[in-house]
């Protein structure tokens, strides 16, 4: 452990009427969740808000299909699910029954999770462009051009677009123009997604380095180097920063003293973004095991086993948390205990991180759909 300072189609369904997008009686509604992992500090909870605490039981309310498997988290904002497909389309769909408002089609893949921001919608494709669509009617504002496939999902934060490309840069551009602020050359390929907190953009590449670059220059502040390449986003609380790495390791890194405080080995890969809430953090690795460590000295809660790999971020809700595995099953577990509440099989592994409205989580899949489930 090292620390140093330092061409487009749309296609718009625009059946946006009142009826569709007005919640009918007994159906899910939805507060907003409105990027990847609930906020740009990336932290995974929604415990924070004034949402209901009412159970989430595992019943599914209404399923989706896209045209092809879904990597892409969804984001909730403003009565609206975003999310992106295998298709090569973004879909905004309506959160009560799952009725397609509008798509729009680029040329390759969608894994980037959608923001939801400043008045636009914007989200990454492996065609190499970043696209911002109007949230209500899927027209696009602005694109930007990278020189590899984008994985990344996007911060939206203080007027500013932040995001990272395979082409080895993390990328500064203007929210309302699309027009670039600054790049910064990370070195390998970058597929996770940074987080945002204090004029500070946290991200990690496929070096195995976590950087923290001035959000408004992106001159490189300190960066952590650790055994394995960090794909997937950190998450930012109370002056900390932590972050897992394919080396299995979960770290933990203070702000003010730009220093590594404490390190839990869990044996196995960790390839999705950890949860912090509560004092508490959360994650899972590909021995198919959900930690629970005391956010503060790396003690361990509680640990629960299931079957396959998680690549799935968790998710907190009302003491709830939830994820996905690679043996096609959705988790809910008692955050307090680890005990298992239920377990919801899909048709196909679910790597993407569940979001979380009023009283619905909305969880997407390989096998092409997405669910409300209540």
């Amino acid at each position: 452990m090292i620390i140093t300072s330092g061409g487009v189609v749309k296609n718009s369904i625009r059946a946006v009427a009142a009826s569709i997008l007005i919640f009918a009686a007994g159906a899910a509604s939805a507060e907003d969740w409105p990027m990847f992992r609930a906020n740009a500090a990336r932290t995974g909870s929604a415990e924070s808000s004034s949402r209901g605490a009412a159970s989430i039981t595992g019943r599914v309310v209404w399923q989706k299909y896209s045209d092809g498997p879904i990597q892409s988290s969804p984001a909730i904002s403003g009565g609206m699910v975003y999310f992106g497909s295998n298709d090569g389309s973004l879909y905004a769909v309506s959160a009560a029954d799952g009725t397609t408002i509008w798509r729009f089609t680029t040329s390759n893949w969608i894994a980037s999770s959608p923001a939801v921001g400043a008045g636009l919608v914007v989200f990454g494709s492996y065609d190499g462009k970043v696209y911002a669509l109007d949230p209500a009617t899927g027209d696009l504002k602005w694109q930007f051009t990278t020189h590899n496939m984008v994985a990344s999902s996007p911060a939206i934060s203080n007027g500013r677009v932040y995001f990272g490309s395979l082409d080895g840069s993390i990328y500064c551009v203007d929210a309302k123009t699309g027009w670039e602020k600054w790049s910064y050359k990370a070195g390998r390929e970058v597929f996770g997604s940074p987080a945002v907190v204090g004029g500070v953009v946290y991200i990690g590449n496929h070096d195995g380095k976590m950087m923290a670059l001035d959000a408004n220059t992106g001159k490189l502040k300190w960066r952590a180097i650790v055994g394995g390449p960090i794909t997937a986003a950190p998450a930012v609380a109370n002056g900390y920063v932590y972050f897992g790495s394919w080396d299995g390791i979960l770290y933990c890194a203070e702000i003010k003293n730009q220093a590594v405080v404490w390190r839990y080995d869990s044996g196995s890969s960790i390839e999705s973004a950890p949860l912090v809430a509560n004092g508490r953090l959360f994650f899972g690795n590909l021995d198919g095991v959900m930690t629970s460590l005391n956010a503060a000295n790396g003690g361990v809660l509680w640990k629960t086993e299931t079957s396959e790999a998680i690549s799935s971020a968790p998710s907190l809700k009302g003491g709830q948390l939830f994820f996905g595995n690679n043996a096609n099953d959705v988790y809910s577990i008692d955050a307090n205990t680890g005990s298992v509440m239920w377990q919801l099989k899909t048709d196909g592994i679910v790597t993407t991180s569940p979001a979380a409205g009023t009283d619905s989580i909305y969880v997407t899949g390989i096998d092409s759909s997405i669910r409300c489930i209540m």
